[in-house]
């Protein structure tokens, strides 16, 4: 035991010496030095439906900034609802290639177009036979449709422009489906085309 605790004591007298050579003013210091780890945090996945409150003129901060840009496109997502009580729900009508992005892209998206129902007019009622075995016939309404429409910049809210569609509804199809065990249906008029034509020169201007 006296053996070992000699030879600790050596060692420590030479750590020491050691230690006092290496530090050229002869004080004994001790340094210590830590590296705080930076927390890094991905960014929240946006998705589409979280611009619908552009459509009430807040800003949706994290949408990808818009600047028209000649030649380029500046993706949309569009939001309609059917009285202006209603919450704005995503549109799933059609879009040209390259006008919206897959929710995957969200961020991406630098537009939204916002269509609120404002007034209904039956255009036409039409009747389909009963299916085998039932007696009561299936009846669908289209309506000739007002829609107030806007445009809005996502990233920061600001209204572009606002027009009225004045929309008349479909001619009664041959096929129709409905809901099951629903024997009646409505159809506004399909405002895709008008839309189109009214949000074209902010989402892919050529001049």
């Amino acid at each position: 035991m006296n053996f070992r605790n000699q030879v600790s004591t050596g060692l420590l007298m030479i750590l020491g010496l050691t230690a006092c050579q290496s530090n050229p003013t002869g004080n004994q210091t001790l340094t210590t030095s830590s590296t705080e780890g930076i927390e890094e945090t991905e960014p929240a996945q946006v998705f589409p439906d979280d611009y619908a409150q552009v459509c009430n003129g807040i800003a949706f901060t994290p949408a990808a900034t818009y600047t028209s840009t000649t030649g380029e496109v500046h993706p949309l997502y569009v939001f309609d609802r059917e009285k202006d009580t209603d919450a704005f729900s995503k549109s799933y009508r059609s879009l040209p290639d390259g006008w919206e992005k897959s929710w995957e892209e969200s961020q991406a998206t630098q537009l939204v177009a916002c269509l609120t129902v404002t007034q209904e007019t039956l255009a036409n009622s039409c009747e389909f036979p009963p299916d085998e075995g039932e007696t009561e016939a299936y009846v669908l309404e289209t309506y000739n449709t007002n829609y107030a429409v806007e445009i809005y910049a996502a990233n920061s809210g600001e209204q572009l422009d606002n027009t009225t569609f004045e929309i008349q509804g479909a001619e009664c199809p041959m096929f129709h489906m409905f809901t099951e065990g629903e024997y009646t249906d409505t159809s506004s008029a399909d405002y895709s085309q008008a839309l189109l034509e009214f949000v074209k020169p902010y989402v892919q201007p050529d001049v």
